[in-house]
């Protein structure tokens, strides 16, 4: 039982972190193209 709660404590974890990591690259994305448009 301790392990299943361990586990699924660091699955949450970890799948928060990669949702975090693609938000983070979406917002990026926006503001590189943003740049673009400024400089073109």
């Amino acid at each position: 039982m301790l392990g299943y709660i361990i586990s699924f404590f660091l699955g949450a974890n970890v799948s928060l972190f990669f949702y975090a990591l693609i938000l983070c690259g979406a917002r990026s994305d926006k503001k590189i193209e943003r740049k673009e448009e400024k400089i073109e």
